[in-house]
């Protein structure tokens, strides 16, 4: 399956990196920019490379018609994403995280957002070892992400390493860089 990665994030003291693609990220942007005043968030779907190190997220899904939230909360629902699951299973894709946003806010991980990573992690049903979370903070028009992943029990947070062919408005989501493209 080939699709264009827009940007890659990865961990400074270990080998892992997460690959977004363009329709991954441009969902996530949208639907945070979207919902005013409220979180909204959603899956991601995408496979690991051979080594399992590199998790490519070739999909981000909207927000669940059963989910609910609040100014500083989301509780996402699951209408719909068992079919859409197994549709990418198919294709050799599968679950890899969560998505959500934080309106008018910092895109960092919450305790809850953490304490969700661990419960994920362990909790059979998700066959997610390793789960991702993007968080999408987002200020006015402008939407800036974090990529977060928890493996072996530890939380890394990824830094971003842009595509020199990225666009100004693509570098002006990703925390540290301006648009220039430089961290």
């Amino acid at each position: 399956m080939a699709e264009k990665i827009e940007v890659t994030f990865e961990a400074m003291n270990a080998a892992v990196e997460v690959r977004l693609t363009e329709g991954a990220l441009r969902l996530i942007r949208e639907d945070s920019l979207a919902s005013v005043g409220k979180e909204t968030g959603g899956i991601l779907i995408g496979r690991y490379a051979a080594d399992g190190n590199i998790a490519i997220i070739t999909a981000a899904t909207e927000r669940p018609a059963d989910s609910s939230s609040g100014r500083a909360w989301f509780q996402r629902g699951n209408k719909g994403l068992t079919a859409k699951l197994r549709a990418r299973w198919l294709h050799g894709e599968y679950y890899l995280g969560e998505w959500h946003s934080h309106p008018d806010g910092a895109p960092d991980p919450s305790s809850n957002d953490i304490r969700e990573m661990r419960s994920i992690s362990i909790d059979a049903s998700y066959r997610c070892p390793k789960p991702i979370m993007i968080i999408a903070g987002t200020s006015n028009k402008s939407v800036r992400i974090s990529v977060t992943i928890l493996e072996s029990g530890r939380l890394l947070r990824l830094r971003p390493v842009l595509s020199p062919r990225a666009s100004v408005t693509d570098r002006s989501i990703i925390p540290g860089t301006n648009d220039k493209g430089a961290p």
